[in-house]
């Protein structure tokens, strides 16, 4: 499998960060939201308020020039947890399963895992449907269950 350089840069400096003599590791957590854009007031919005993440925002590391490979969820979503553009990866579109297309590809999230991270998938990732999954990234899989059910649309 051919490893792209920039996952393996994220690697090295995961496998430092994993050394005994490493400072305590940072806190990781990645919101991703379908269709977001600036609508948040810690991008500036002056209508949305949402204080709770405007406070997480100004304690972290904020992404201020994220782009989108695709103008479709799962062929961008495959592309930002890979490191590589749909045309490389093949997802151009919701009904391609991500793992059956790169079985041997290691993904953002596993590669955390890997690491020493536990990593937790709270809803959708790719798409819906076990076919879609990515067990190999996760130690838990949290699916829209009683505990974690988006509210009914109106």
């Amino acid at each position: 499998m051919k490893f792209p350089s920039h996952l393996a840069a994220a690697a090295l400096a995961f496998a430092a960060a994993t050394s005994p003599a490493a400072a305590p590791r940072w806190n990781i957590l990645h919101i991703v939201s379908d269709d977001l854009r600036d609508a948040l007031g810690c991008y500036g919005n002056p209508v949305v308020q949402s204080p709770n993440l405007d406070r997480l925002a100004a304690r972290s590391l904020r992404f201020d020039r994220a782009y989108c490979n695709y103008p479709v969820c799962n062929p961008s979503r495959t592309s930002f947890l890979s490191g590589l553009r749909p045309d490389t990866t093949g997802v151009v579109n919701n009904r391609t399963p991500t793992r059956a297309r790169l079985q041997d590809h290691v993904f953002l999230p596993e590669l955390f895992r890997k690491s020493g991270y536990r990593t937790i998938k709270v809803g959708k990732i790719y798409h819906t449907g076990d076919e879609y999954e990515d067990p190999r990234s996760w130690d838990t899989d949290i699916r829209e269950t009683d505990d974690a059910k988006s509210p009914p649309k109106h």
